[in-house]
């Protein structure tokens, strides 16, 4: 069947919804995460996570989207073994996000050596409301 739409025949994620991604490092005992692409181009979507207790960082995002569709994951890559990520706070409309880091039930802080990957989707128009 020919192409007739101005689209590709195999289409990824609607354009109406935007994969929010960050990548964070731990820093350390009662440290802020270091946002990993604050030097890339636009920085990144993750303006600060910043500490607030043990294993809590208050996260703020670049943007503000009307709507949080999926939170697709929070994986953790480094050697504090065992360390997982939730968020118990998600506001994509006030650019604000509570994230918990564990190791088992404890909150515990990521260490320099743990990078924190974070996929969420959100809807960025007015389109499918």
């Amino acid at each position: 069947m020919a192409n007739r739409g101005g689209t590709h025949p195999i289409m990824g994620v609607k354009d109406n919804l935007h994969l929010l991604t960050a990548q964070l490092t731990g820093g350390g005992a009662a440290a802020n995460l270091t946002n990993a692409e604050s030097s890339n181009r636009g920085a990144g979507e993750v303006v600060s996570a910043t500490y607030s207790a043990t294993g809590v960082f208050s996260v703020v995002f670049r943007h503000s989207y009307p709507e949080l569709k999926s939170v697709l994951g929070v994986q953790v890559v480094g050697t504090t073994d065992g360390l997982r990520g939730q968020f118990s706070a998600i506001d994509v409309a006030a650019k604000t996000a509570t994230l918990e880091m564990y190791v088992g039930s404890t909150k515990t802080d990521p260490a320099t050596t743990d990078t924190i990957y974070i996929n969420l989707l959100v809807r960025n128009s007015g389109f499918n409301t």
